[in-house]
């Protein structure tokens, strides 16, 4: 393993099935204990949240907790990209027993990646392939006791050869980013990161739908303006015809454009859109389901039921239900 930098830009000619396997999209997680795994959930929510973006389940994780929880899944295998998930107040420091699995995980994994106190791990194992890393201060002076050649990154995150690091779990959370950006584009990056939150801070993130769609537009002028149309009316649906009058585009063009890039016409986009809309409503108020069906442009309640039914699998009902636990509202 850590045979190639991380970069967006690399070229794939050079060695694809490196490049392929150092960007493995199936994650293992290993927290150093019950106490790490919020740090590990706050990153699979990352890959969770890719997903979704993308319309594809392309991120896949498994999480265990200590190299005994590793011990009983068999291990790492060798187009997983494993994660050793650290805090910032205790080295993490694994005993001799557990060395032996951790190494191997560590060895045959297509990636590294190392969050806080995990540092020490790969350094007891003797197993630290490469020399640039993300080292939060309060461990620098041991890990360059361990290895003086170490060279730490100025940045809360490092990616050198198939090694990524990250200081602390909550720049872990930026590292996954990075991770998913490398993969998947520049602008699959932006949009997970405006989606989480973590940039443009005052602004509100756009709905998961929309940005997904604006990511198989590939740029289209013509069609990002019917996607920032929509989003605006969709309380007052407009025709196809009218979206196109407003870009001055006929309405043949406009769902030619969307059949070819977006693989859908602009009536289930639009209404995929009224749906996300329907979701987070339902979730976040408590408007009852004849103001959400208004609110998300549907004609009738019974209609907006049968569309969310066939796109999440659920009744309005049940994520109400899950919103607002026992207490029901009308």
């Amino acid at each position: 393993m850590y045979i190639e930098t991380l970069t967006p830009d690399r070229a794939e000619a050079t060695a694809p099935i490196h490049a392929r396997r150092s960007l493995s999209g199936d994650f293992l997680f290993v927290s150093q204990g019950q106490d790490m795994a919020f740090a590990a959930e706050a990153c699979i929510d990352v890959l969770r949240s890719a997903n979704r973006l993308l319309g594809r389940e392309s991120y896949t994780w498994d999480h265990v907790c200590g190299a005994r929880g590793l011990a009983q899944i068999d291990g790492c295998g060798p187009e997983q990209t494993l994660v050793l998930v650290g805090g910032i107040e205790t080295a993490w420091r694994p005993v001799t027993d557990d060395l032996a699995d951790l190494r191997r995980a560590i060895r045959n994994a297509a990636r590294l990646c190392l969050v806080g106190s995990a540092v020490f791990v790969p350094l007891a194992a003797g197993v630290l392939g490469a020399r640039q890393l993300a080292v939060h201060p309060d461990f620098r002076a041991g890990v360059q006791e361990s290895s003086p050649r170490i060279e730490f990154s100025d940045q809360t995150t490092c990616h050198h050869k198939a090694l990524s690091s990250a200081v602390s779990p909550a720049a872990a959370v930026w590292m996954m980013v990075e991770l998913v950006g490398a993969r998947d584009g520049e602008f699959t990056r932006a949009s997970l990161s405006r989606y989480l939150g973590l940039s443009e801070p005052g602004r509100e993130a756009p709905p998961g739908e929309h940005l997904r769609y604006l990511r198989l537009a590939q740029g289209d002028a013509t069609l990002n303006a019917a996607l920032q149309i929509m989003l605006e009316h969709l309380e007052d649906t407009l025709s196809v015809g009218q979206i196109a009058d407003l870009l001055g585009v006929s309405a043949r063009k406009l769902e030619r454009g969307f059949r070819d890039l977006l693989r859908q016409t602009p009536l289930n986009v639009y209404r995929d859109l009224r749906l996300d809309r329907a979701r987070r409503l339902l979730g976040q108020t408590a408007l009852s389901l004849n103001e959400v069906s208004v609110a998300c442009g549907f004609s009738n309640v019974t209609l907006m039921k049968k569309w969310f039914v066939l796109k999440y699998g659920e009744a309005p009902e049940g994520v109400r239900q899950q919103a607002f636990g026992a207490r029901q509202v009308a």
